[in-house]
């Protein structure tokens, strides 16, 4: 078993490093997005973006209201 899950290093090309080198970058980021994100502590800055996509349209139609377009 471990013949099948060795890795020869010095075998490895330009290419395999550059893979593996953006693999670990990626999951280091993506782990710390995720622990930022899901941390209780920061919930409630997150929840005040909850609607952020809807604001604008709220903010559109207030505004259309307002001068009696509605």
């Amino acid at each position: 078993m471990s013949d099948f899950f060795s890795t020869d290093w010095s075998a490895m090309t330009t290419t395999d490093w550059t893979g593996l080198t953006i693999l670990l970058v990626i999951s280091g980021l993506m782990t710390a997005a995720y622990f930022t994100i899901l941390k209780p502590a920061n919930r409630d800055n997150f929840e005040q973006h909850r609607d952020f996509v809807n604001h604008e349209d709220d903010m559109e139609l207030d505004r259309e209201e307002r001068h009696g377009q509605a």
